[in-house]
């Protein structure tokens, strides 16, 4: 019974001393590991057939070399209204830092592009690097380039 009392006071004490402390700072998310310099969703008509396509062109802003990309991209439909594409988009290619720049294109799903859309985004959820690292993306999309067509 005396056992029992005591394992109780310490595992209450433990419990106060938990609530009181402070938690560690949150780091701030790190910088985004690439720069895009364009964006391009387009049909390419050619054969006869239209398809829809999306083109990305970016850069390494890192001092490391980035081996797998995973995007994703958001439609706008008519009324501005984010619409996430079905897949996302993986890009394996051993890019260096300082290298040139880098252009992937995409053929879409047609039935999943709407025609009349009013913009797209794409962001950079995860870049692997060649050390084994990992840059993914917080939830805040700070890595996205975005279209609206909209008039401002």
């Amino acid at each position: 019974m005396k056992a029992t009392l005591l394992f109780l006071g310490v595992f209450a004490c433990c419990a106060a001393l938990a609530q009181t402390s402070t938690a560690p700072p949150a780091t701030p998310s790190s910088k985004c590991p690439i720069d895009f310099e364009h964006l391009d969703l387009r049909y390419n008509h050619a054969g006869g057939e239209s398809v829809p396509q999306l083109k990305l062109v970016f850069t390494n802003q890192t001092n490391k070399t980035i081996t797998d990309f995973v995007f994703a991209l958001s439609i706008l439909d008519s009324s501005g209204n984010p619409v996430p594409y079905t897949s996302q988009f993986d890009y394996r290619h051993e890019f260096p830092p300082g290298g040139p720049e880098r252009s992937r294109l995409w053929k879409l799903d047609s039935a999943s592009v709407d025609i009349h859309r009013s913009g797209e985004s794409v962001t950079l959820l995860e870049a692997t690097f060649a050390d084994g690292t990992t840059w993914k993306d917080d939830g805040s999309q700070a890595c996205t380039i975005s279209f609206d067509y909209h008039a401002k």
